[in-house]
C-alpha cells in the first residue's frame, strides 16, 4: 500500500517494517595473548626507581630516624 503525498518528497512519518532479531555470532573463547616484553620491562623499571628512591631517602634521613622507637 503506497501512500500518495501532497509533497514531492517522501514523508518521514511512514510505517517501517519491524527489525528482526540479529543473529548472534558464534562465541569462541578468547585466545590468551602473551604479555609483551615492553610491559614487563616497564614494571621492572618502575620497581627499580621506587627502590632507589627508598634507599636514597633512608641514606639521607638515617640519623633522624628514632631507632629507639622500633
Amino acid at each position: 500500500m503506497v501512500e500518495k503525498s501532497l509533497f514531492p518528497f517522501p514523508s518521514y512519518n511512514v510505517f517501517m517494517p519491524a527489525a528482526g532479531p540479529k543473529p548472534e555470532p558464534e562465541r569462541t573463547p578468547p585466545e590468551r595473548h602473551p604479555i609483551p616484553e615492553v610491559y614487563t620491562l616497564e614494571t621492572t623499571g618502575l620497581l627499580v626507581i621506587a627502590l632507589l628512591i627508598l634507599i636514597l631517602t633512608l641514606i639521607r634521613y638515617w640519623h633522624h630516624i628514632p631507632w629507639g622507637a622500633r
